[in-house]
């Protein structure tokens, strides 16, 4: 037995799901990379003035 189901497929009640309560995994996603940039900043102990190049 052969699938072609991939990683971006999702059974049709996520689809409804995602209609009905939002993209909660997006949304967790987003908030925990926004957390990780806070937490990098607030933790910055590099002497004051100094700059760090950003990430891309």
């Amino acid at each position: 037995m052969t699938t072609t189901a991939t990683r971006t497929d999702h059974p049709p009640i996520y689809e409804s799901l995602v209609e009905e309560l939002g993209d909660v995994l997006t949304e967790t996603r987003e908030v925990a990379e926004r957390i990780q940039r806070e937490t990098r900043e607030a933790l910055d102990w590099r002497e004051p003035g100094a700059r760090q190049p950003r990430p891309e």
